[in-house]
């Protein structure tokens, strides 16, 4: 016990690793929206139904999928400082291709360029989560994480503003040469952040020891790997499912929006969408501050809840009504993602690492049920299509009161 305390970086060790850490959450967060952005452009110009459409969505959850274990592998090897710079790196490569599919207007290379972003992402969401969980109390860990994931939110809130304003009007006459200029931009900010971390002195993450393993005062002696665990097993599967309802409600708001009241431009239906990244934004915030004193449990049974209803509210009314309900739902869903995340690897101790990369790669439920939840809305409805999302909702919700508790001393841990 005594040794994996003292391999903990210290506070003012943490400082500023923090800083760094952080704004790679609000970037990724930054990045994560600006689908949400181009969609309606693109839907335009390639002439896309809803099953393409989700595509562009989806591939960047696909990336989470076939990326998560060879970066498990990889991040195993090179430790988690450097997977940092890696998946920095990779992420401006991505964005800098988006630049020659603007110019040949090629939706293939967009969706190859989206793919490669992901990748990149996927090595920073498995080294970074662990990470900002390393760097403090584990007592803390959940609200730490949250604080994290807020800072992606205020990213994700801005995009709206800042990548629709520079993209579709700034350069509305033309904005496939804004694309060219933003991505630039973006790809040259990711590289930069790859050679500051480089450069930075950055505490080695604890976890990187394969023989650290008792640093959460947990004993984790009889279990082989993190499907060993209850809480993981269960929350690797709600994280799979709810990771599917989020993007479909990303991807989903400009022409549900649009489609809703008909007299709502792309870049009014975009706007819109930002107050959803606001909620998030907030929601993120808050619950860092409550988490410090409310059960991560129940905040996320009762987030995940509300959300449901919020959805089911918009199901059955229109326009405006409709429109706000849905938008609604970022305040509530804000915590989801961290604190499932939390509630999944606690106790894990050598296997935290194990257990991130297969949480990452539950992300790629966001490729897998938006696809479904196309094909629905084509044949239907889409207003029938989302109790796709209420159901993962419901499950979140399940987790968080009761699928996520700890097994009692008398039980086995399996």
């Amino acid at each position: 016990m005594k040794l994996a305390e003292t391999t903990r970086p210290s506070v003012k060790q943490n400082i500023y690793p923090l800083i760094l850490v952080n704004f790679q959450f609000f970037l990724w967060g930054f990045i994560w929206n600006l689908n949400n952005v181009l969609i309606g452009l693109f839907r335009e110009t390639f002439d896309l139904n809803n099953f393409r459409m989700s595509l562009l969505t989806s591939i960047s959850f696909f990336a989470f999928f076939a990326m998560s274990y060879p970066a498990k592998l990889i991040i195993s090897r090179i430790k988690t400082v450097n997977a940092i710079i890696l998946g920095s790196g990779i992420t401006g490569i991505g964005m800098l291709i988006f630049i020659p599919a603007a110019l040949i207007l090629s939706y293939p290379l967009f969706l190859v360029g989206t793919f490669l972003v992901f990748s990149g992402v996927t090595f920073l969401q498995i080294s970074c989560n662990p990470y900002v969980r390393a760097l403090g109390s584990p007592a803390s860990a959940a609200s730490r994480i949250n604080f994290s994931q807020a800072m992606g939110a205020v990213g994700a809130f801005l995009t709206a503003y800042i990548g629709g304003g520079f993209i579709l009007k700034l350069f509305a006459n033309d904005p496939f040469k804004g694309i060219v200029w933003f991505y630039l931009i973006l790809g040259v900010l990711f590289i930069s952040m790859a050679l500051l971390v480089k450069v930075a002195n950055m505490p080695a993450n604890p976890t990187d020891d394969c023989n650290h393993g008792e640093a959460e005062g947990l004993n984790t002696g009889n279990q082989r790997s993190a499907w060993d665990f209850r809480n993981f097993r269960r929350g690797f599967v709600v994280l799979l499912l709810y990771m599917g309802a989020e993007a479909i409600l990303y991807q989903l708001m400009t022409p549900y929006f649009m489609g809703e009241v008909t007299t709502l431009t792309k870049a009014r239906a975009v706007d819109i969408s930002g107050l959803m990244f606001l909620g998030l934004m907030l929601g993120r915030l808050l619950g860092a501050g409550m988490l410090l004193r409310v059960n991560p449990g129940r905040l996320v049974g009762w987030f995940a809840a509300l959300a449901a209803l919020m959805i089911i509210v918009s199901m059955l009314t229109t326009g405006y009504a409709a429109i706000y309900t849905i938008v609604s739902t970022g305040f509530f869903i804000s915590i989801m993602f961290a604190t499932i995340y939390s509630l999944a690897i606690e106790g894990l101790g050598r296997y935290t690492n194990e257990a991130s990369s297969f949480l990452i790669m539950a992300i790629s439920g966001g490729f897998f049920i938006p696809l479904l939840f196309g094909l629905v809305a084509d044949n239907f409805s889409v207003k029938t299509s989302l109790i796709i999302v209420v159901v993962p909702l419901l499950l979140a919700a399940w987790y968080g009161f009761l699928g996520a508790k700890k097994p009692k001393k008398s039980e086995k841990i399996r």
